[in-house]
């Protein structure tokens, strides 16, 4: 082998062989379909999202411009995921209903992040300093075969990430925080190759960081932006993409505040200002406590990615200033700096670590030593045909009684739920596993020399993995965390005592509550200030029975809260004078 470069890639012809695209959009749409058109509201951030939007679709254009749900105000999210799933719900509602079209949201945010690590990671490794060590003789992989094996690998990374299964199964600003992460990201990366067009979508993924959560949010991706900018090579003039990002996501920040001051100026002072003293949570240190929960969920939350990562950074230690390093090195150093300041939500902020790592772990493992090149391939195979083999024995355990502790351990999640799926169910989960076993029979088999082959187990892994588990489990997640019967009881109540024009004053309700109670229900609360003949109050256990009275109100009913919950809800009546 004869190279001119330092690269530790050694790639050939065979290893680039093209990922067939119809297989790879096969899995894309097969990870997130357990997760688009579900007809249940599971979650409280699910709720509270569906909640903002709901209020949105029904109310005035206060409520587009200041996310509340029926009158109580949302100050630690902005109104950007609230804005397209009403769009959503707008366009598609009165064809799928309401809440399989804000779910729809999920494919929207997926094909964002997706896309953008895909060609962010395409671009760079299409750069000289990324080639891989050319052959004596030929038969290394060509430069746009490569730059495609690179942005292949890398995306599947990001499909066997463990911890992406948690954000698109609840939409939250969350998820749309990764996903305008993704386009801060990719701006910088295209930045590199045009200027303008790259440091303006690096700046419209700043300010979008402001609309989707708080402005901490904004000023850690404007901090991230500013370091890779300032860490990576003067490919193109820094000076102009520092001042055309920043520019462009102080306007975009500003548009949504001045619509709030002009058109609800009597609302507006108020909002900002509580918005603003969330935004200082994203500035305050961890409590000590914190820091193990930090280190445990961090590493299964980013694995398989931070290993390769890691790797990456050693084997192309003589590279660290090069764009294909530098830029997801420093972004990722400030994204990781920044959980330590993110107060109450680490987790959140934790996603903003997925593009920049999935980025770093393709390098990684297109880098590693042949001697080593199995180890995906090998922990994929065991861990997911193991894991398959127990979701079934546990689905025949609940469903025969057999294994009595493990029936046990299920049906007590959700008692009033009959064990058992639909047939449907039953053959999507079955034609899942049977497909996993031909990927591994593929492997074991074929030989493939494909670089890509590791992270397709790991991919078709978890997202084989992904639909067994919901196939079959559903009816125990429906159970286990509805809200449906808790609402219903509370409304055949509220009818039946009430009159036109009633309204009810929510007492201690978290926002997901009031959400499940407007959403699933129509209850109708009352706004600040209004006197209302109802109240609905939330208790963690006991709480007075049907009939008694306390403090100039009457308990009309007691109704339990989600299974195996302590909570309990009170409806109220107010006595007359």
């Amino acid at each position: 082998m004869l190279s001119e470069r330092s690269s530790p890639a050694v790639v050939s012809a065979a290893a680039a062989h093209k990922l067939p695209r119809y297989a790879l959009l096969a899995l894309l749409i097969c990870f997130i379909s357990p997760f688009l058109l579900s007809p249940q509201l599971l979650g409280s951030k699910n709720l509270t999202s569906f909640g903002i939007a709901w209020t949105m679709v029904n109310g005035s254009l206060s409520d587009w411009l200041i996310p509340n749900i029926t009158g109580q105000f949302i100050y630690d999210t902005g109104p950007l995921t609230s804005w397209v799933s009403s769009l959503c719900i707008l366009t598609f509602g009165q064809i799928i209903g309401p809440v399989r079209a804000f779910h729809l949201t999920t494919g929207l945010w997926f094909a964002i992040i997706t896309a953008c690590i895909w060609y962010s990671t395409y671009l760079l490794a299409r750069r000289d300093e990324a080639q891989p060590v050319s052959f004596a003789f030929g038969g290394e992989a060509a430069r746009k075969d490569y730059g495609r094996v690179v942005a292949d690998i890398t995306l599947l990374i990001t499909i066997g990430t463990y911890g992406l299964l948690e954000p698109f199964h609840e939409i939250s600003p969350t998820t749309t925080l990764l996903a305008v992460a993704s386009i801060c990201f990719f701006g910088i990366v295209l930045s590199l190759e045009d200027l303008k067009r790259g440091s303006l979508l690096a700046g419209l993924g700043v300010g979008l960081g402001a609309l989707t959560t708080t402005l901490g949010a904004s000023i850690w991706l404007a901090f991230a932006t500013w370091i890779a900018f300032i860490f990576t090579p003067d490919y193109t003039s820094r000076s102009k993409r520092v001042l055309i990002t920043f520019v462009s996501a102080l306007i975009v920040t500003c548009i949504w505040p001045a619509l709030v001051f002009v058109f609800v100026p009597d609302q507006a002072s108020v909002w900002f200002t509580n918005w603003l003293h969330s935004s200082t949570k994203e500035f305050s240190l961890l409590s000590i406590n914190q820091y193990p929960w930090l280190l445990k969920n961090m590493a299964w939350i980013t694995f398989p990615a931070w290993p390769f990562a890691i790797w990456a950074v050693f084997a192309w230690r003589g590279s660290l200033k090069c764009a294909p390093i530098s830029v997801p090195l420093s972004f990722l150093s400030i994204s990781l700096f920044s959980i330590l300041f993110t107060g109450l939500e680490p987790r959140t902020t934790m996603y903003c670590l997925v593009p920049s790592l999935a980025v770093l772990a393709g390098f990684g493992l297109i880098s590693v030593k042949k001697s080593k090149e199995n180890i995906l391939d090998l922990f994929s195979g065991i861990v997911f045909t193991i894991g398959l083999i127990v979701v079934w024995i546990y689905y025949f355990a609940w469903t025969t009684g057999y294994f009595a502790k493990m029936a046990y351990s299920l049906r007590r999640l959700a008692p009033a739920v009959t064990p058992g799926t639909s047939y449907l169910l039953l053959a999507i989960a079955a034609a899942a596993t049977l497909s996993w076993l031909a990927v591994v029979g593929w492997r074991l088999f074929k030989h493939p020399v494909v670089a890509w082959r590791g992270t397709w187990l790991s991919a078709c892994g978890l997202t084989a993995s992904a639909i067994v588990v919901c196939s079959l489990f559903l009816p125990i997640f429906n159970g286990a965390r509805t809200m449906e019967y808790t609402v219903a009881a509370i409304k055949t109540t509220f009818d039946a005592n009430s009159k036109p024009g009633d309204c009810i004053k929510a007492i201690d309700l978290s926002s997901s509550d009031r959400a499940a109670f407007y959403a699933l229900a129509n209850l109708p609360f009352g706004k600040p200030g209004q006197q209302c003949t109802f109240a609905l109050k939330t208790i963690d256990f006991g709480g007075f029975p049907a009939g008694a009275v306390t403090d100039k109100w009457e308990v009309l009913t007691n109704v339990p809260g989600r299974p195996r919950s302590d909570e309990r809800y009170q409806l109220l009546k107010r006595l007359p004078f």
